[in-house]
């Protein structure tokens, strides 16, 4: 199959437009472009020594897209979307290395995953007057240190997800604690 190579230059990174002459398909294909010997050696550094996961992820991406790996290779080297990669690229264009690190987010992300919040709800199941088994037993399983608060919470959002009724809560939680609960 033949391509025909049709450059269009927009900002640091500049869009590819493949054209297959045999089925007039066009795919878009971005890659990052003007990078100086300086900024390559920095992001070079980054990827191998920044203490963030994402930054170094992020970096690393950038030097490859501009070494010519396309879009579709990075997405199954990163394990992200084809959207994700244009963010990070966006992000890069806009603010260059400040663009490699997260923004500030409201909250914390939560202690357990989602399998270990189902896998908390089936100990809670199994002991349900006893928190502090319940701890235990999560401790165990995912080697993570959870207070019986984040226990507690995660019946709350159980009980307000609507998969539980308020009678779980009770069973639930200790008696000390029954003058908390609303009927």
């Amino acid at each position: 199959m033949c391509y025909d190579l049709v450059h269009i230059r927009r900002r640091a990174t500049a869009p590819f437009i493949l054209h297959c002459s045999t089925r007039r398909t066009f795919l878009q294909v971005r890659f990052i472009q003007d990078l100086s010997p300086e900024t390559c050696s920095l992001l070079h550094r980054l990827y191998k020594e920044s203490q963030y996961h994402r930054v170094r992820q992020r970096a690393h991406c950038i030097l490859l897209s501009f070494q010519g790996i396309n879009t579709t290779a990075l997405t199954a080297i990163f394990s992200v979307d084809r959207i994700t990669l244009y963010n990070w690229f966006d992000a890069w264009e806009a603010s260059h290395f400040a663009g490699l690190y997260d923004k500030k987010r409201c909250g914390r992300p939560p202690k357990l995953t989602v399998a270990e919040q189902e896998k908390a709800q089936q100990y809670l199941e199994q002991h349900p007057r006893d928190i502090r088994k319940v701890v235990y037993l999560i401790e165990q399983a995912t080697a993570k240190h959870v207070s019986t608060k984040t226990i507690k919470r995660l019946v709350k959002k159980i009980v307000i997800s609507g998969s539980a009724s308020k009678k779980c809560l009770r069973k639930a939680l200790p008696r000390s604690n029954m003058s908390a609960v609303k009927p």
